[in-house]
C-alpha cells in the first residue's frame, strides 16, 4: 500500500489509483481529500486486524490457566499471521508515530488506545496466572507489536539476513512459535487445533 511504503506526505493518489486498478478521478469522486482517503485506509486495516485476531481474551472466560494460556497464545499467533499478511498497517504506524500530528492523534484515539488497553489488561491477568514473561504490562503492547511485525515491516532486510522468505507460511508459523515461547513461558500447551481422534478398533 502506498501510505505504508511512502508515508502520507510522499504517497501519491495517482499511484494509489493505479494500485487499485482504478482511475484517479474515481478516487477524487469517492474521497473529498487525500486525508479522507488515508482515514478510510487506516479504518479498513484496523477492521481487518480486529476480525483476524478476534476478541482479546480475559481470564474470567476460561476454566483454568491452561485454557486461558491457549486462548492468549492463539491471539498472539493470529496477530503474527496478520502482521505477515498486512505489513502496511505497521508500516503506516512507523511513519505516523514519529510526529505528533493530527493523524497520529486520530489513529491512537480511534484504534490504538482501545487495543493498548485490552493488551495491558490481558497482560496483568497473564502475569497473575503465572503464564507471561516478566514484562511491565504498560510495555507489553510494544514488545508484542515489535516482535510480531518487524520481520514483515522490514521484509527486504529479513530476506538478506536470513536467506528465507519471511512471508512463507511455515516461516510465519515458526516465528509465531518463537514469540509464544518467549512471551508465555508459563504456558506449555498448544494453541493449534488438535486433530480429531481416530477410531482404530476393527469391526
Amino acid at each position: 500500500m502506498e501510505f505504508g511504503a511512502k508515508g502520507f506526505e510522499a504517497a501519491s493518489t495517482r499511484a494509489i489509483a493505479e494500485g487499485a486498478d482504478a482511475y484517479q478521478p474515481q478516487i477524487n469522486y469517492h474521497f473529498e481529500s487525500k486525508d479522507a482517503l488515508w482515514v478510510a485506509a487506516v479504518d479498513h486495516l484496523f477492521e481487518l486486524l480486529m476480525e483476524a485476531i478476534g476478541e482479546v481474551p480475559r481470564a474470567e472466560g476460561y476454566a483454568d490457566a491452561e485454557h486461558f494460556g491457549a486462548a492468549a497464545a492463539g491471539t498472539l499467533r493470529r496477530f503474527v499471521r496478520f502482521a505477515a499478511a498486512h505489513p502496511e498497517l505497521n508500516q503506516i504506524m512507523v511513519h505516523e508515530a514519529t510526529d505528533d500530528s493530527a493523524r497520529l492523534h486520530l489513529i491512537v484515539e480511534r484504534h490504538v488506545r482501545p487495543l493498548y488497553q485490552a493488551i495491558t489488561a490481558l497482560w496483568k491477568e497473564l502475569l497473575q496466572a503465572g503464564l507471561a514473561a516478566p514484562i511491565d504490562p504498560s510495555m507489553a503492547h510494544y514488545v508484542i507489536v515489535g516482535a510480531a511485525s518487524l520481520p514483515f515491516v522490514n521484509a527486504p532486510e529479513a530476506r538478506l539476513l536470513t536467506g528465507v522468505e519471511p512471508t512463507d507460511r511455515a516461516w510465519v508459523e515458526r516465528h509465531a512459535d518463537g514469540i509464544i515461547a518467549a512471551l508465555l513461558p508459563g504456558y506449555r500447551g498448544s494453541d493449534q487445533p488438535r486433530p480429531a481422534a481416530t477410531n482404530t478398533t476393527s469391526a
